[in-house]
């Protein structure tokens, strides 16, 4: 009969260990020491012996340089009795150096309102201002308004990607993943070097580097199919000195040109859902619809936008755009038409 095992818990994100060391950092005076931390800190607790402690080791040095980029002022205390080695040097943050400025103080309500802010700011722009702002106001402590709890955009990732590429990205490793693009039968698996994950559009997409074609690809986390495998190192000679910020904001870049040369124009209903979410510039025909014209980056991903919104929308061009839309409102209908005996 075999053995019951106990299910291994999920390891914590890099910003909840992050944020753990911190909390743990800002509550001492004289300091941690490594050993310390991997003791008790959640996130490093655990890993022990070989390669678990290399990494261990590794995970933690990249902690500490992107707090510090983030203005979290890490310091290092040496032991007197053996300046420079760092298995009994100290670690702590001062709190004096992480506070909001004197004479700033926030009420409950004001704190929760801040907190919601920083979160739309940090899912949406995946900035290191954004970042910064979301630690500080959850190591202030205060108690936030309960009524506004409830309010909280739901902007987090739901696809399964995102967490395995998130930790590829942290640790330099490569992954492969079975990836499904319309038009094509199967799902065809790519070997890529991921790079960073962008929010455009309202999806999150992986910058990488597609080993198999040999250039920069970009891939939209809701048509990868299958769990994203670790496959080995990356070639850190590929892109020395290169942060996952600087590969995001170039393919934000990329988008936002692509969205500037691709465009579409529509129809919408006046008054109507809509006008509202997809509004730009408005024509003045007394008409009950509107002319508006949208960039766009996936004509896919458009068309299912579009067809969401039913009869509220005509698509004036460009035409393959309203024959994927067409062919989604058509398949809606059959498939809720009522078959006969």
């Amino acid at each position: 009969m075999a053995s019951e095992r106990t299910p291994r818990a999920k390891a914590p994100s890099a910003a909840e260990r992050q944020f753990s060391l911190v909390l743990a950092l800002l509550t001492t005076e004289r300091g941690l020491t490594k050993s310390d931390i991997f003791e008790t800190v959640h996130g490093y607790s655990g890993d022990s012996g070989g390669s678990a402690a290399t990494a261990r080791e590794k995970r933690f040095e990249r902690d500490k340089t992107e707090l510090r980029d983030l203005g979290v002022p890490v310091e290092v205390i040496d032991d007197p009795s053996a300046p420079g080695n760092n298995q009994l040097a100290r670690y702590r943050v001062p709190r004096g150096g992480f506070s909001m400025p004197a004479g700033l103080e926030f009420d409950a309500e004001e704190t929760a309102l801040l907190a919601l802010a920083a979160q739309v700011w940090r899912e949406g722009s995946v900035s290191q201002e954004s970042r910064r702002g979301l630690m500080k106001l959850k190591a202030l402590g205060e108690s936030t308004s309960e009524d506004l709890v409830g309010v909280a955009p739901r902007l987090r990732a739901r696809d399964a990607a995102f967490e395995p590429l998130s930790t590829a990205i942290e640790e330099g490793r490569l992954v492969s993943f079975s990836y499904a693009k319309p038009g094509e039968e199967a799902a065809r698996v790519r070997r890529v070097e991921p790079l960073a994950l962008v929010f455009a559009d309202a999806n999150w997409l992986l910058v990488s580097y597609d080993l198999d074609r040999a250039s920069e690809r970009m891939f939209l986390l809701a048509r990868i199919v299958s769990t994203p495998r670790p496959l080995g190192a990356v070639d850190t000679t590929r892109y020395p000195g290169v942060t996952p910020e600087q590969h995001a904001a170039r393919a934000l870049d990329t988008l936002a040109e692509l969205a500037r040369r691709q465009r579409a124009r529509l129809e919408v209903r006046e008054g109507s859902d809509a006008e509202v979410r997809l509004r730009s510039v408005a024509s003045t025909a007394d008409t009950p619809w509107r002319e508006i014209e949208l960039g766009y980056t996936d004509v896919d991903l458009l068309a299912n936008r579009l067809a969401s919104f039913g009869s509220e929308v005509r698509v004036l061009e460009p035409e393959q755009l309203a024959r994927l839309v067409e062919a989604r409102l058509t398949e809606v209908v059959s498939d809720h038409s009522e078959v006969a005996p």
